[in-house]
């Protein structure tokens, strides 16, 4: 028996049912109650042997130990087109609980959806987590990657924005990812993706288990959907949909995981990528109105529209929980947003709206507010000595808590912010006594920001401290790494080490779940402990990830070299850089930006070296997109050096600890081309339009679009049939610097509009 069209089928047999697209197959084994995924012609196993499990407090439902009863099929179409969907459905042998699995493939995906329902037809039960997909990785299962530990690298994406998400060799035991994971063989290239593709009601979490053997040290997989409510008798529920992958292309399939993430979710966005100055990391708890508004005209003064808000950050506040005036904001938040305003910026203001200090009076007037333990006493979440103490987390499934938060921020949004980061979001996710026990923790945490969300109405609101999964659809922005520090790295997880980790890592989530927010750059020169090697690398990292740029330092105190660093990072460029080896490496090397404009396409290369010792980096065209029969030219940002031309891969050598590299990479041309200039990161991405070569005259033209604060430099370069002659900004002469025999450079103070004019010979 056979349904389905001409790309997306179902085949139901005797002993099987078997869903496939032009890609892949999974077949679910009627009588064995397990799952494999193959090719499409079957002439390769991705996996066998996969099975299901819903884990209560009292037993375990194991679709191997279930009778299959029926099956249904659905047709569906969604963004990338129609679907096949079949509903199998099982019950124990006791007759005291039903599953329904719902498999769904779309065309042109390398994989399956599933998503688990229960019902109940018994006493209560407490159900813990719906477990997916299920994998024992022996002898007599199959599983493309293989299972030998020197063979194998595990993706860990933490739960919130702090934590640190790499990728890394498989321990003995359980090694946990949340939301998303990626098993790799770094020798074949295979790899699995399993990322859980909605994330509101349920924390989701893919674990891999580890033996102590090396040689077998893959034991297992197991996605988990974490219930820890209690199902009353014919009440049912659903786990979140996991989505399963296999390919060669890790970077691809997660690319696919992220777009199908966004599309379930209904991720927002934001009109543009936000830039600011940040209070935070120069005054900490102690900033005052003077200080912002000190701080607000230097910015305004030096870089203009480029930098848009200002964000008060912890300290205006009485205390965590008390979100009004201290003694430091005397003339009121309202008023400080008008003279913000007034200077052209725009106000953005920092609320830990879960949590509250053990000395606010909400949590001494209302300590029921908070989630509680056995004992029914308020639960510490953590302790903050800038806070002075402990902190607790609130009961989001509380109404009078609910109402709380409302009131919180439509008073604060009436005070003219429309940016609000709300900080230490996660806390809300704890483990403890609610006051409505059919919430799930994730539900919890999703309700409360679905109220933050109403009462800041169209507001850029930030999220940090936050768990990712519930955060989608209501966010604008996500910090996705820990805080940084004007240094390498620091005991707590704090510094540039980390930060650009998570920022390769996460990558793949900019303007797709939110725009991703790397933290701030530190540029300070005075009371750091950043080489100028590490300050670099940190700014090459937030400029090429496309995330959030705001400042956090004294500006007043910065030197005009260091600020002139930033006028090379803006704008932030329109797409943000691909991490091409984050989920294999666990100090991720490479970053690499596609660049499309009116004068070309070429792709800047971002090579860091996070380790303590000298390192090689080599990467080839194709997997920077570029055409691996075609030379290409190679220039070095930061260095302003020409690196010749590579063919077929690009080789650095020697990379030093805890330094980078930004290269241009350009197709080799016939005619004299541009190869970069001093103004911007991406090297002609922004500051240069409308190209034009004359065959017929030997002139170069391009129109600059932006003007400069001090002399910069564009550089050109031609193969030896071309002598340059001379060269005009407008109709003023300028002089040609000779760099190499193949590479002239323009140095001028330029200005939006003028048009650069090179003239060559033919040889």
């Amino acid at each position: 028996m056979e349904a389905g069209g001409e790309k997306c089928k179902v085949e139901i047999g005797g002993k099987s049912v078997r869903l496939s697209n032009d890609l892949v197959a999974i077949t679910y084994d009627t009588l064995l109650g397990e799952c494999s995924l193959t090719s499409a012609d079957g002439n390769q196993i991705f996996f066998s042997r996969a099975y299901l499990q819903i884990r209560t407090e009292r037993f375990v439902y194991d679709s191997r130990r279930m009778v299959y009863k029926s099956v249904s099929v659905a047709e569906f179409r969604n963004l990338r087109g129609e679907g096949k969907a079949v509903v199998l459905r099982l019950q124990d042998t006791e007759r005291s609980a039903d599953i329904s699995i719902r498999l769904a493939i779309v065309k042109g995906v390398p994989g399956y959806s599933c998503i688990v329902r229960f019902r109940n037809n018994a006493d209560a039960v407490r159900v813990v987590s719906m477990n997916p997909f299920v994998l024992d990785v022996d002898e007599n299962s199959r599983l493309f990657t293989g299972q030998n530990g020197d063979d194998l690298m595990f993706f860990r994406n933490g739960f919130q924005s702090w934590d640190l998400s790499q990728a890394l060799p498989i321990e003995q035991g359980k090694n946990e990812s949340h939301l998303f994971s990626v098993l790799s063989n770094i020798r074949s290239g295979d790899s699995l993706v399993l990322g859980f593709i909605t994330m509101a009601d349920q924390i989701a979490t893919i674990t891999v288990n580890g033996r102590e053997a090396r040689e077998s040290r893959l034991a297992g997989l197991v996605s988990s959907a974490l219930i820890e409510v209690d199902i009353p008798r014919k009440g049912q529920v659903a786990s979140e949909e996991l989505l399963v992958m296999a390919s060669r292309n890790a970077a691809k399939n997660l690319s696919t995981y992220a777009d199908m993430v966004s599309e379930k979710m209904k991720a927002i966005s934001w009109h543009n990528t936000p830039t600011g100055w940040c209070s935070w990391y120069y005054y900490y708890t102690l900033p005052d109105e003077n200080d912002i508004m000190t701080n607000a005209e230097q910015v305004r003064q030096r870089y203009g529209k480029s930098i848009e808000w200002i964000q008060i950050d912890d300290g205006y506040q009485k205390s965590v929980g008390d979100w009004k005036e201290n003694s430091r904001f005397l003339s009121g938040l309202k008023q400080l947003v008008m003279k913000i305003t007034k200077l052209g910026l725009k106000a953005g203001l920092w609320v830990a709206p879960f949590v509250a200090s053990e000395h606010s009076d909400l949590f001494k007037d209302k300590p029921n507010w908070f989630v509680r333990d056995d004992d029914n006493v308020p639960i510490v979440v953590d302790q903050n000595p800038l806070w002075l103490g402990n902190y607790y987390a609130l009961d989001l499934t509380n109404p009078s808590v609910l109402e709380f938060l409302e009131s919180t921020f439509k008073r604060l949004r009436s005070c003219g912010f429309e940016y609000f980061k709300i900080d230490f979001l996660y806390h809300a996710a704890v483990k403890g006594r609610r006051h409505d026990p059919k919430r799930t923790r994730a539900q919890a945490v999703r309700k409360g920001l679905e109220v933050v969300r109403d009462a800041v109405g169209d507001s850029f609101l930030l999220g940090c401290g936050a768990p990712l999964g519930p955060s989608v659809g209501i966010v604008n922005g996500m910090r996705i790494g820990t805080d940084i520090a004007a240094a390498w790295r620091l005991d707590w997880g704090g510094g540039v080490y980390e930060c650009s980790i998570n920022t390769m890592t996460r990558s793949i989530l900019h303007n797709r779940w939110w725009k991703n927010d790397p933290d701030c750059i530190l540029i300070r020169q005075d009371g750091t402990n950043l080489t100028p090697n590490e300050l670099e690398l940190w700014l090459t990292v937030v400029a090429l990830s496309g995330g959030l740029l705001l400042l956090s330092d004294k500006m007043d105190e910065v030197s005009e070299k260091n600020k002139a660093l930033v006028d090379k990072m803006l704008p932030i460029y329109k797409h943000g850089a691909v991490a091409l080896d984050a989920y294999v490496e666990p100090e991720p090397r490479l970053l690499a930006l596609a660049v499309d404009n009116a004068i070309g396409k070429w792709v800047v290369l971002g090579a860091f070296n996070l380790s303590e010792k000298d390192i090689d980096v080599r990467t080839n065209m194709k997997d920077l997109g570029l055409n691996e029969d075609q030379p290409h030219h190679i220039f070095d940002f930061w260095k302003q050096e020409y690196e010749g031309v590579a063919e077929g891969e690009v080789v650095l050598r020697g990379l030093k600890p805890h330094a980078c590299r930004l290269l241009s990479i350009r197709p080799k041309t016939e005619a004299p081309d541009i190869l970069s200039t001093t103004m911007h990161f991406t090297q002609g991405g922004i500051e240069l339009k409308r190209k034009k070569w004359h065959p017929e005259t030997g002139e170069l033209e391009v129109i600059i679009d932006r003007t400069t604060r001090s002399e910069e430099a564009i550089y050109l370069v031609f193969n030896q049939e071309w002598t340059p002659t001379n060269a005009f900004l407008g109709k003023e002469p300028v002089t040609l610097d000779r760099i190499t025999p193949e590479v002239v450079a323009i140095r001028s103070q330029f200005e939006r509009g003028q048009a650069l004019t090179v003239r060559f010979s033919c040889d």
